[in-house]
């Protein structure tokens, strides 16, 4: 039986992934370094310290990640300023299903605290998640089952009876390391068969998400 609901969060519940790929190559494009579309796949789900490993192994170990985070941050704030953020089909249906059916729910995001509360707050859907853990919480970030345990914990939830939501393959994972049950929500990178493998379901939208749940 499924007590609550675990959720990643960038490309999963907001289209933050598409927007990090295009501010990241945008940058590249200023200033000539060659920031690919292979690059930003394989940092999909993952840690900040693992992202910085995977542009120096990408682009030399004198690149200046942080330097140029910062400014492909400010690219993605001033796009945010203007545009809004960008939620998923079904987030808000979603949430308000489990709020209703007495689901339990957490947060369980690589992001770190400060930027993901932001995001949260701008959504306007900070106060429908029960506990929060970001990446600057666990030791070990995805696709390590740490981030979920800890969530489930928080919950007081055993994580067999855990659904964990995610988009990419690293995400899924994780949540199949923890012994939760996993739907996965393709995003930018398509399932491979070992992610279908994890996955106790692969479905198009949050939408179908209410469909597993009532079956």
């Amino acid at each position: 039986m499924i007590r609550a609901v675990l959720f990643d969060m960038d490309g999963l519940m907001f289209d933050t992934e598409r927007l990090a790929t295009e501010t990241w190559m945008e940058l590249g494009r200023r200033h000539g370094i060659p920031v690919t579309r292979e690059l930003m796949d394989e940092t999909r789900g993952r840690p900040l310290e693992d992202c910085v490993r995977i542009f120096k192994k990408h682009l030399g170990q004198d690149f200046d990640f942080f330097k140029h985070r910062g400014e492909r941050k400010r690219y993605m704030d001033a796009y945010l300023e203007e545009h809004g953020l960008p939620v998923k089909p079904g987030l808000g249906r979603l949430l308000g299903y489990l709020r209703e059916n007495g689901y339990k729910t957490a947060l369980a995001t690589s992001t770190h605290a400060e930027t993901a509360g932001a995001y949260l707050k701008i959504a306007g859907v900070e106060e429908y998640f029960d506990c929060k853990v970001f990446g600057d919480m666990v030791e070990r970030g995805k696709p390590n089952p740490d981030i979920y345990l800890r969530a489930a914990k928080l919950l007081g939830i055993p994580p067999e009876e855990c659904l964990v939501l995610e988009d990419s393959p690293c995400g899924v994972c994780a949540g199949w390391r923890a012994g939760c049950r996993v739907i996965m929500i393709p995003d930018l990178v398509e399932p491979s068969g070992e992610d279908l493998e994890r996955a106790d379901a692969c479905v198009p939208s949050l939408n179908e998400v209410i469909s597993y749940l009532e079956n």
